[in-house]
């Protein structure tokens, strides 16, 4: 590839990047909290004697019982939320993977820089390992 050719797909990556920074600027003004994991919904058997109806039939079980689950230190962290708490926590987590998809994408852009200004293809600079 020719060095002109190899210098305007490098400003284009970083015009792009560029981009991507003040997205991420407009992001974090905007943005509140932000969590990782997600949100479940449970329903349980009761632990009456077998004179209640959930015994009777899976379908009719007690619930639904929302919970924030993540992990943390590779184990996995449930908190049960109320309605008010499961509307907030699902806000953050949403909040947590819009940062999450920019981030990758300027990891991305990164890498193709880097592919470009070492004049290596990016699938061989990304997999390239540690000696």
């Amino acid at each position: 590839m020719k060095a002109a050719q190899k210098k305007t797909q490098l400003n284009q990556s970083s015009a792009r990047f560029e981009s991507l920074k003040r997205e991420l600027a407009s992001l974090a003004t905007q943005t509140g909290f932000l969590l990782t994991g997600s949100v479940q919904s449970r329903f349980f058997e009761c632990s009456r004697p077998s004179n209640c109806w959930c015994h009777d039939d899976p379908a009719n079980r007690h619930g639904p019982y929302r919970y924030w689950t993540r992990k943390e230190k590779g184990k996995t962290v449930s908190v049960s939320l109320d309605d008010e708490q499961l509307a907030l926590v699902q806000r953050w987590i949403e909040n947590g993977r819009a940062l999450e998809r920019l981030l990758k994408q300027m990891r991305h852009e990164s890498i193709r820089a880097i592919a470009l200004t070492t004049r290596k293809k990016a699938t061989e600079t990304s997999t390239t390992r540690r000696r």
